[in-house]
């Protein structure tokens, strides 16, 4: 009797596949084209920093990675970078492996071009993708529903590397939209156009209890300390942010609560939820949706609700211990910058970084202000400029930013052309400490001519803001911190957080002294020194390390002579 065989593992594809099948291609791909189509492939494993074998033939994954890369940070020239993803998509079709969709060459049905003949620009755009494909496949105007908009998507993602493919089924939807306006009594449909935006992960307030609310809203306000001489009135007032922040946790775990099994209809006041059990199991549910770690997030939300069970719901001492050790077993949060701010601060070890970041604002304003003439959008552009040099100047929390007022926060005491004064009133730091810093010549005088010249140029008035938009209006907090990270994305090739320039200025400031905690405490607004140091004793080894090598280079030159250099012992045998 003959032993069954082992079953056979089938060889994984991958990229190191598609370059071996491109080299047996047949004469239908010219021999410079396949160069080109091999260099594509290459090309992108480099990015990947994985060997061509190592990297698996898995559209999905590749149209993910080609769209967080940008040109910057795959040190490549704009043009190349154009070319790349389409070469890739060209080497995978020539190789076989993969069945590939090219829209880009097709013709469009007549029965199309008529329907989009009376369109503006913007619905022909949007939806010249989804007219070709329906042309390829017979698809008739008529037929045109959420189900055949669900098809194309699927099929794109299937067999295309086209970038940004998750917002392309909500720009079909609102351009065929419009097409249908544009087309009454046509017999055309209308389609449900996709939410862009992330599922929410919290209950609507709105659905918890109205006593729950009521609850909420008197401890904040009690908080607030409106009466500090009142019978019972907290010894301090907490600040509009802490206030907020509290009021983002104590939501949160309702909605964690509710999500672990408690019925909403019992989650009836702040008590319902620091009841040990209740308490148990939101931590439980937080803890889970982080990947079973403890989060600095989950973290704030055991400290607010234990805070609000001694001081609000006046649990008794037995309860608070409950919920302490609850709270304990989760861990303790590292000391220290998180992996990821340290990681990105390792990238400023290159000087050349370093120099690009503080070289950005000049290089985006000259930009903007060139093309200003012939559009209204490097109005914005300006405005990103700016906020970039004023973190690298003056590195405050996001929120002051964008509340900078001309007047109010800053000021010209010796007049234009002279440094500015930038002052932040207690109340509205974070730890009640006020801060004033100076703004040097250059970015005070382009302050200036935003204000004076340039906004008013573009939304008809001089604004007492720094950042607004073109109808003069205060830009959300959230608008400006897309537009710097996304800059600096763009032009650098990092993702850098609006508030990772408070961790940068303590790195430059340590680096060119690993002893100034006490100038980084101030330039960042801390109240006590142990929060600096808690935050940056960590990183600074390595320039204690450094430090220590130079005194001991000192030390033997003093001893041996200036020209005594260390000695590489020779191998043996030699």
């Amino acid at each position: 009797m003959k032993p069954t065989p082992p079953p056979q593992t089938p060889t994984p594809v991958t990229l190191q596949t598609v370059l071996d099948r491109l080299a047996l291609e047949g004469g239908a791909v010219s021999e410079s084209r396949k160069r080109d189509l091999r260099s594509a492939v290459l090309s992108y494993a480099k990015l990947k920093g994985q060997p061509p074998a190592a990297i698996p033939l898995d559209l999905a994954a590749i149209r993910q990675t080609l769209n967080r890369m940008v040109p910057a940070r795959a040190q490549v020239s704009r043009k190349r970078w154009a070319n790349l993803r389409s070469d890739l998509a060209r080497a995978i079709e020539a190789s076989g492996m993969l069945p590939m969709l090219r829209t880009a060459d097709l013709e469009v049905d007549e029965v199309w071009t008529r329907l989009l003949a009376p369109a503006d620009q913007r619905i022909r755009h949007g939806l010249s993708r989804f007219v070709r494909w329906a042309s390829l496949r017979r698809i008739a105007p008529e037929s045109v529903d959420d189900g055949m908009i669900d098809r194309f998507i699927t099929e794109l993602d299937a067999t295309t590397l086209i970038r940004n493919i998750r917002d392309l089924g909500r720009i079909v939807a609102k351009a065929w939209n419009a097409l249908v306006e544009l087309h009454q009594g046509a017999g055309l449909r209308l389609v449900t156009v996709p939410s862009n935006r992330p599922a929410p992960t919290r209950i609507p307030w709105r659905q918890l209890s109205s006593s729950f609310q009521e609850d909420v809203e008197q401890y904040l306000t009690w908080a607030s300390v409106p009466d500090p001489l009142a019978e019972g009135a907290r010894a301090r007032a907490l600040a509009p942010l802490s206030l907020r922040l509290q009021q983002t946790h104590i939501h949160s775990a309702a909605s964690a609560a509710a999500a672990a099994g408690i019925p909403l209809d019992q989650i009836i006041s702040l008590a319902s939820i620091i009841e040990p059990e209740a308490f148990r199991a939101l931590l439980r549910h937080l803890w889970q949706q982080d990947g079973r770690t403890l989060s600095a997030f989950t973290h704030a939300v055991g400290v607010t609700l234990t805070a609000v069970a001694r001081d609000w719901v006046k649990a008794p001492a037995e309860t608070i211990a409950v919920l302490k050790t609850l709270r304990s077993r989760l861990g303790k949060l590292p000391i220290g910058l998180t992996e990821k701010n340290q990681a990105l601060l390792r990238k400023f070890d290159d000087p050349r970084l370093l120099a690009a970041l503080l070289d950005l604002p000049d290089k985006l304003w000259r930009a903007a202000r060139r093309n200003l003439a012939t559009s209204r959008w490097p109005f914005i552009e300006l405005q990103t400029a700016l906020a970039i040099d004023v973190l690298l100047h003056v590195p405050m929390r996001m929120q002051n930013l964008t509340s900078l007022e001309f007047d109010v926060h800053l000021y010209w005491p010796q007049g234009r052309r002279k440094p500015a004064l930038l002052r932040l009133r207690a109340a509205e730091i974070k730890n009640d400490v006020p801060l004033e810093f100076e703004i040097p010549t250059v970015l005070a005088e382009r302050l200036q001519v935003l204000r004076n010249e340039i906004a008013p140029a573009v939304t008809g008035e001089r604004s007492d803001r720094l950042f607004v938009t073109f109808r003069g209006t205060p830009r959300t907090q959230a608008a400006i911190s897309v537009a710097i990270e996304k800059t600096l994305l763009k032009h650098l090739g990092i993702e850098m957080t609006c508030h990772q320039f408070r961790h940068l200025a303590a790195k430059i400031h340590l680096d060119a002294n690993p002893w100034a905690f006490e100038l980084v405490r101030q330039l960042l607004g801390h109240k006590n020194l142990k929060t600096t140091t808690r935050f940056y004793a960590g990183v600074n080894t390595l320039r204690a390390g450094r430090a220590h090598a130079e005194l001991l280079q000192k030390i033997r030159e003093s001893k041996f002579g200036r020209g005594w250099k260390r000695r590489t012992p020779r191998p043996r045998g030699e």
